[in-house]
């Protein structure tokens, strides 16, 4: 009985481990943003010389998620995704290790994937990780054939290095895609930057001489901010300030921009007219329902008028703010 308790707890580890292997790689790839890059030409210029180094009739890169195999750029391969579990690539994905085999239906190890199994069955086949942040396993690079075929130890090299500069190439969009979301996004909360939202406030106002749409923002400042930071630590300020990011972004949907513009203030960019503008600002007052310790915001919006622009429109959301704190209550409806 002891000796089965101990294969228990191997199992249960083993088990732990890898779920934490999965997690770490789901959040790499989407930290790496390359599934909305699909077809990237560096990464076909690459998949091209691995195909032409190998001799294999096709050559593909994958990027793996929680339940795909997903094809991202290929020669003589459709760019599809596939199920993880029926996947070849998956043995590589998930011990981090190259696998090149002249023949794979020779091999028991794939006798689970339809690749090796189905009616044009892979034979030639080549497999490398490609690992990032932190030797982070997020896909492969591959060549395949219906042919089997060796590859000498040069070809090898060749694959290689071709697999070392598509994970270099793979860590430059890494660092662009934080670059890009450190100048857009609000590092403490995921909200808007300050930039970035009067950015596209710019660009509301813009649409809105040309179609006439109705453009409507709101400042929002949570009342008495200092006394969470004091009483609570600013660990706990920190989480408030989160949190009114998250339930705004929840309670007004995809079509309104959610940014902080300051310590705790946030600004709302919403395509509204004025009477659906009036419900939704009594759905951001009941933004903190649920924080500990409880708090309440001050909320002032303006609608756009002609000849507005972004400082005129946030100076008359800026007053109806603080009239509102003055008030000690949120608007009833979006002022003029």
């Amino acid at each position: 009985m002891a000796g089965t308790g101990t294969q228990d707890s191997a199992a249960e580890a083993w088990t732990d481990l890898r779920d934490f292997a999965r997690r770490r790689r789901l959040y790499a790839v989407t930290r790496l943003g390359i599934l909305d890059r699909i077809g990237d030409p560096v990464l076909a210029s690459m998949v091209r010389l691995a195909q032409s180094v190998t001799g294999a009739s096709s050559a593909a890169i994958h990027i793996y998620d929680d339940r795909f195999q997903r094809r991202i750029a290929a020669v003589n391969a459709p760019l599809v995704d596939h199920p993880a579990e029926d996947a070849m690539c998956r043995l590589v994905v998930e011990s981090g290790e190259a696998i090149i085999t002249a023949d794979a239906s020779h091999e028991r190890r794939f006798a689970y994937s339809s690749f090796v199994q189905g009616d044009l069955p892979v034979r030639f086949y080549a497999s490398l990780p490609l690992q990032i942040s932190g030797h982070t396993t997020v896909g492969t690079l591959c060549a395949f054939d219906t042919v089997a075929h060796q590859l000498t130890p040069e070809q090898i090299q060749n694959l290689e290095d071709i697999a070392e500069l598509v994970r270099a190439h793979l860590e430059l969009m890494q660092v662009a895609q934080e670059l890009g979301r450190q100048a857009t996004e609000d590092s403490l909360t995921g909200a808007s930057s300050r930039a970035a939202f009067d950015s596209l406030l710019a660009q509301a106002l813009q649409e809105r001489e040309a179609d006439g749409a109705d453009v409507v923002v709101a400042l929002i400042d949570i009342d008495d901010f200092k006394v969470i930071n004091d009483t609570r630590g600013h660990g706990r300020g920190d989480a408030a300030l989160r949190w009114i990011a998250a339930r705004l972004t929840d309670l007004l949907g995809p079509e309104a921009v959610v940014g902080r513009i300051g310590g705790d203030e946030f600004a709302v960019l919403l395509r509204a007219t004025r009477e659906s503008a009036t419900a939704l600002l009594q759905k951001m007052a009941s933004a903190p329902v649920g924080f500990d310790p409880p708090f309440s915001l001050s909320i002032g919006a303006a609608q756009a008028e002609p000849g507005d622009d972004v400082r005129s429109l946030m100076r008359r959301a800026d007053s109806e703010m603080y009239a509102a704190k003055a008030r000690g209550r949120p608007p009833s409806s979006a002022a003029g």
